[in-house]
């Protein structure tokens, strides 16, 4: 008889209660873990911190398969289809809550700190242990995992994670930042730690860490949400009503703007007609037909930009002159030097949204160089595609204003009538409509790297 049915009322409340935790953080790690992954799958630094949420949920499912449903199975000499599939299910995630957790927070370092953008083969290399440890540390029909070479490497992995942590908090100028960027160390660093505590130990003091484990991923989830509804975690906002805000705000702020003028000129103008000066007349007029064409050319961005489908109006074009005529605006500024890295090339795009899109990405350069450096333009041909590269020698940006970058509203400059934040947002949407690609590229004092791939047959004139 399985010793569950053995075990007096009160140890019984013990065993349930231990359960009910391990079961509660599963299903709200996981869904909390899926939620992030799901709604901000574009931004990466969300997509490795929601894979380390739904890891900590599998400890939970893994500890109840492992302590209560297996043991049980087996003692009740149920059939092998119910064993064995429960032997492997428990022992892949042995497996896994063990080694992934620390193979994340290396990754998610790696991306917070701005050190790696697009490097896979740095992923790659930092997985190494993980199949290492699986095929010649796990065997998984006992469900056995070597902790202790798993011990070894993690605590590798954890000291590098710890310093790439305390660097980017260091460098942080803004206290503010520095607080919530302490506060995701936090969260994410203490589980980590604990599990490596909890590979390196023994038993008891090891059942007093896996007892602890509940407690404190639940307390980290609170913080992770408690983050997010202040829109301070990661970069991202609640939902998309937060940039909905930003975005009328700024809005409204230009057409108060905008009505503001109409009204002074208006009022200069009644004014030159009760003094009889008419000569003045003609100036107000022009300014107030300048205010209208700007309000039109707002509204008209604004709802090109945010309508749901972009339908291009494709036909062959060469590239090169479209660049060229981007850039040859460029020249007013006597301090910017334009290098060309290119030469004739005909797509099958939309000739006037491309345009847009390089006019967008050069104008943010400008302003990040403030009007003095280097702006490089290159070309990349290859088998299937052409990659236009804009490079820049500006400011450049940190891990969470990249990972935002392509949000609607989302602006890295100063809140003005003038900046919406829309520009990357349409670029993005214009390289989607053309099945492109568009990535950028930035660090802090290292300027920014934007590339836009587009589809080419390399010799043929059909590339739709």
């Amino acid at each position: 008889m399985y010793t569950w049915l053995n075990i007096d009322l009160d140890q019984r409340w013990v065993y349930m209660f231990f359960y009910a935790e391990f079961l509660f953080l599963f299903f709200s790690l996981t869904s909390v873990g899926a939620y992030f992954m799901l709604k901000y799958k574009a931004n990466r630094l969300v997509l490795w911190a929601s894979v380390l949420m739904m890891c900590g949920g599998l400890v939970g499912l893994q500890v109840v398969l492992e302590k209560g449903w297996l043991p049980y199975v087996v003692e009740q000499q149920m059939s092998s289809i119910i064993i064995i599939p429960s032997l492997l299910l428990t022992s892949l995630l042995n497996l896994a809550v063990n080694t992934i957790p620390y193979y994340v927070i290396a990754v998610f370092y790696f991306l917070y700190n701005g050190v790696v953008q697009q490097q896979r083969w740095l992923f790659l290399s930092l997985s190494l242990p993980i199949w290492i440890t699986l095929i010649f540390q796990t065997d998984l029909l006992e469900n056995r995992v070597n902790t202790g070479f798993v011990a070894l490497w993690g605590l590798v992995y954890l000291v590098v994670t710890v310093y790439l942590a305390v660097r980017f908090i260091v460098r942080e100028q803004d206290d503010k930042q520095r607080l919530i960027h302490t506060s995701i160390a936090l969260i994410f660093l203490i589980p980590v730690a604990i599990l490596n505590m909890y590979h390196f130990s023994v038993a008891p003091f090891s059942d007093q860490l896996l007892s602890m484990i509940p407690y404190v991923s639940i307390a980290g989830l609170l913080a992770v949400a408690f983050l997010y509804f202040r829109d301070a975690f990661l970069g991202v906002t609640r939902k998309s009503m937060h940039t909905v805000h930003v975005g009328t705000g700024l809005i409204h702020h230009s057409l108060k703007n905008a009505i503001g003028k109409i009204k002074l000129n208006a009022l200069n103008i009644r004014k030159n007609v009760q003094n009889g000066d008419y000569a003045q007349i003609d100036t107000h007029v022009d300014n107030l037909l300048k205010t209208h064409e700007a309000m039109i050319a707002t509204m008209s961005t604004i709802s090109h930009v945010v309508s749901s489908k972009i339908e291009p109006r494709k036909e062959y074009a060469n590239l090169a002159d479209i660049l060229d005529e981007v850039l040859e605006p460029l020249g007013a500024y006597p301090d910017i030097q334009v290098v060309k890295h290119y030469a004739p090339i005909t797509l099958f795009i939309d000739r006037m949204l491309v345009m847009e899109c390089l006019q967008n990405i050069c104008n943010n350069a400008v302003e990040a160089m403030k009007e003095r450096g280097t702006l490089q333009v290159g070309l990349e041909v290859g088998r299937n595609k052409a990659k236009v590269i804009i490079r820049d020698t500006g400011q450049g940006m940190n891990s969470l204003q990249l990972q935002n970058i392509f949000e609607p509203f989302y602006s890295t400059k100063h809140r003005s009538g003038k900046h919406f934040g829309l520009g990357m947002y349409q670029v993005k949407k214009v390289m989607g409509a053309h099945r492109g690609k568009a990535e950028v590229k930035s660090a802090p004092n290292a300027g920014t790297t934007v590339m836009l791939t587009f589809q080419y047959k390399k010799g043929s004139e059909n590339n739709e």
